[in-house]
C-alpha cells in the first residue's frame, strides 16, 4: 500500500510492504527515506499505518513550512514520526509485557503444583 501527502510544494510518500516474515512501513521525501518501522504482527503494523496517517496530517496542521529547506523538512517530519512511533511501540510493549507476565505466573503456579507431586512421590 502507498499513500501520498502534500505539504504545499512538498510531497511525502508512505509505503506499507511485506518484508520477509514481517511488514515494513516507511516514509520518503525527495526519494530519500526519512522514516522506517518494522513489525512482526500484521495487526500492529496496520494500527501504526493508520495512526501514522493521522500523525502526518496533524503535523501539517501544526508546523509552518512554506520556505523550509527540503533536507531539513524531511528530517523534521521523520523525527516527528519517530517520536510518535516510539510512543506507539511503548504502549504495545507494555501490553505484551502484561499479558506475558500474567501467563507466566499462571504457568509457574501449574509447574509448582506438578513439581510438588513429583517431589512427594
Amino acid at each position: 500500500m502507498t499513500k501520498t501527502f502534500h505539504y504545499g510544494d512538498f510531497t511525502f510518500k508512505g509505503y506499507f510492504v511485506k518484508a520477509g516474515k514481517g511488514w515494513e512501513i516507511g516514509y520518503k521525501f525527495n526519494n530519500k527515506t526519512y522514516f522506517v518501522s518494522n513489525f512482526i504482527n500484521h495487526g500492529e503494523a496496520q494500527k501504526w499505518w493508520t495512526l501514522s496517517h493521522k500523525v502526518i496530517r496533524d503535523f501539517s496542521k501544526t508546523e509552518f513550512y512554506p520556505n523550509m529547506n527540503k533536507v531539513f523538512f524531511g528530517s523534521f517530519v521523520g523525527n516527528y514520526l519517530y517520536k510518535n512511533y516510539y510512543n506507539f511501540v511503548r504502549g504495545v510493549v507494555s501490553k505484551h509485557y502484561q499479558v506475558s507476565h500474567k501467563s507466566y505466573k499462571k504457568d509457574f503456579a501449574v509447574y509448582n503444583q506438578q513439581f510438588k507431586k513429583f517431589k512427594a512421590a
